[in-house]
């Protein structure tokens, strides 16, 4: 029998799927540490929206778990996290509304659950409101999780994969990661601008207008990264750190990150994420960029890979794999 189509996380509607049915992570615990690993290594772990709620689902089960005390969220393969999943056609093919206009332009298929999150073709343009859902379940439990979460990050790691490795409380690189956000160059004004809040404003915007990466020395320097180790130490000193951090008792754990967390809220940090949401909103796929519109026509006529190399010839960005999404 076919495997039901499931929508939002469990504790947002009735339905609750077994972490062992999990398909596109994998839930593994050891003692007081808890792994959410990204399992697509094919197409470098892209955020599709199986790939999110899962997420989501199993950072709530750990929340919940009284064993575990730290949660690493890693990716499997060559690279951590190429994106959101922009492959052509899913929108449509996953979309349950039919009046809805994203279907029509290949967009991506992390826009378009097939759990719904619709109103209208007006009013959902006007809010983003399936993107916000993702912010909402995904990046802001990350956020107020009870506890702290890291992660561990090689290869690539870029657009909505920064957005996971942003919101979470510790981010330890390898020192050739390659973490960038190349989507900012056409398509997107950055939904959630929290790059400034690590970086500082003249080094957030080197990174956002030029969509050129840094590494994991660079971000480490730039105050985006927590840690940085060579590449094969990178796995050996996150569990280290996470055997550290697990020793102190989870309630004292659970109220320092709150503390930490409400100090930054007070400073406007979830009003800037939302400011930053609206004006992403505004500009959503960039209707008046011919930049925009070039990309998603290539993308649909000559596939994916064709449209990022003819973006990255047209903005001279580089990267060192040849993979991205």
């Amino acid at each position: 029998m076919a495997k039901k189509k499931w929508g939002i996380p469990p504790y947002f509607y009735e339905e609750r799927i077994p972490t062992d049915d999990f398909e596109e992570i994998i839930y593994e615990k050891d003692g007081p540490i808890g792994r959410l690993i990204l399992n697509g290594p094919e197409k470098r772990n892209p955020l599709s929206y199986n790939r999110i709620i899962e997420l989501a689902m199993g950072l709530h089960e750990m929340d919940l778990d009284p064993d575990v005390r730290v949660v690493v969220i890693k990716g499997a393969g060559p690279a951590f996290c190429s994106g959101y999943d922009l492959t052509p056609g899913k929108a449509a093919a996953n979309n349950p509304n039919p009046n809805d206009y994203r279907q029509h332009i290949g967009y991506a298929d992390v826009g378009d659950p097939p759990g719904g999150v619709f109103y209208s073709q007006k009013w959902d343009h006007a809010t983003f409101a399936k993107y916000e859902h993702f912010g909402r379940e995904l990046y802001w439990k990350m956020f107020d999780l009870h506890k702290p979460v890291i992660t561990q990050i090689h290869g690539y790691c870029l657009a909505g994969g920064t957005h996971l490795a942003g919101f979470s409380d510790i981010r330890v690189v390898a020192d050739d990661a390659q973490i960038g956000f190349p989507v900012a160059r056409n398509l997107t004004l950055e939904g959630f601008q929290y790059e400034i809040w690590l970086m500082g404003i003249t080094r957030a915007k080197r990174y956002l207008f030029t969509g050129d990466p840094i590494d994991g020395k660079t971000a480490y320097d730039w105050g985006w990264a927590s840690y940085h180790f060579p590449a094969d130490e990178l796995e050996a000193e996150t569990e280290a750190l996470a055997g550290r951090i697990a020793q102190t008792d989870p309630a004292h754990l659970m109220a320092m990150k709150g503390a930490i967390n409400r100090q930054i809220e007070l400073m406007g940090f979830r009003t800037g994420m939302r400011w930053s949401m609206d004006s992403h909103s505004a500009g959503l796929r960039g209707e008046s960029n011919p930049d925009a519109q070039a990309f998603w026509k290539a993308q649909t006529e000559t596939g994916l890979r064709a449209a990022f190399d003819q973006r990255d010839q047209h903005f001279g960005i580089e990267y060192a794999a040849e993979d991205e999404d």
